[in-house]
């Protein structure tokens, strides 16, 4: 898979889980699936930025 459509599935994915992440109801307390889903969204943006960052360098 070459970089642009990589960078276009993390993209994606990156939309989905920020949208499941606000449709978990809210509470004070912080629950495993809500932990679970802002990780994943710290890892799929750190995943994109980084195809982003290696594009620019190579250029």
């Amino acid at each position: 898979m070459d970089a642009k459509k990589r960078r276009i599935v993390i993209a994606v994915m990156l939309m989905l889980s920020i949208g499941n992440y606000f449709r978990i109801v809210g509470n004070e307390n912080i629950r495993a699936i809500q932990f679970l889903s802002i990780f994943v969204i710290g890892a799929l943006s750190a995943l994109l930025i980084r195809s982003i960052v290696e594009e620019f360098k190579n250029k």
